[in-house]
């Protein structure tokens, strides 16, 4: 791919918006035909937006952790000290995501027992300065993370609104080569509008402007829009719909 985020002026930072560097992502993404394929342009698109670890995985109740491994880039000497010590069956950053809905900053995971915060420790003798992970729970359930550790103070936080939008059009195309039936989603026209001009990054008052409605009647619409594709937030909602094609970029 090669784009370069800070070409688009700050833009691709503002989550009110979709710059066009997210549509190339999604573009990029669903030209893959296989899992591996997709694997490695998320690994492109990870590299260009910073010098990031990650590993993500989708994790299904009442299964080993260890089977919902789906990517990893971290050292091999790494990725064999965390399972010989058993960390992923602690790893706070799996543990809290099943009950959130919003990306996080690793600051805000408090109060760790020794083990967890053993980890940590390790991570920082690995450089690691802090992270971030983007937690999504599933129609069916499941919860799927993508935690990338950063060793440059301060850029997760800055690209903690970017690394959120393009986990979430991975796990939309990953979902799109798996065997489940994906249910049929339809959208009103009012729902599909406001959708659109969402992605185009106006708000909902200017949306309202534009279609001749009040904002709370935007806000409803999008609301519902969220509700039938399962996604926490309008960005969110936005990037499965591009996804999906119910919506033009």
């Amino acid at each position: 791919m090669g784009f370069k985020l800070d070409s688009y002026g700050g833009a691709f930072m503002d989550v009110s918006s979709v710059s066009d560097g997210l549509f190339e992502i999604m573009e990029s993404f669903n030209s893959t035909r296989s899992r591996e394929e997709l694997c490695g342009k998320f690994n492109d698109t990870v590299n260009d937006i910073g010098e990031f670890h990650y590993a993500v995985g989708l994790f299904k109740p009442r299964m080993p952790r260890s089977s919902g491994v789906l990517v990893v880039n971290y050292p091999g000497d790494w990725q064999k000290h965390y399972y010989n010590r058993r960390y992923i069956d602690i790893d706070p950053t799996i543990d809290i995501s099943a009950g959130r809905c919003a990306s996080y900053t690793w600051e805000k995971l408090r109060d760790l027992d020794t083990n967890r915060r053993r980890l940590f420790d390790d991570l920082r003798e690995l450089g690691v300065s802090e992270g971030l992970t983007v937690p999504i729970r599933t129609v069916e359930g499941s919860t799927f993370v993508a935690s990338f550790a950063a060793r440059t103070p301060d850029i997760s936080r800055r690209f903690l609104p970017m690394l959120t939008l393009v986990s979430a059009q991975f796990l939309e195309r990953h979902n799109m080569f798996s065997n489940q039936t994906v249910p049929v989603i339809e959208l009103t026209p009012r729902e599909r509008d406001c959708l659109s001009w969402t992605a185009r990054g106006k708000s909902a008052w200017e949306i309202g402007v534009l279609l001749g409605i009040s904002e709370n009647t935007v806000n409803f619409h999008i609301k519902n829009a969220c509700a039938k594709l399962d996604s926490n937030g309008r960005m969110l909602c936005v990037v499965k719909a591009l996804m999906l094609g119910l919506i033009s970029p």
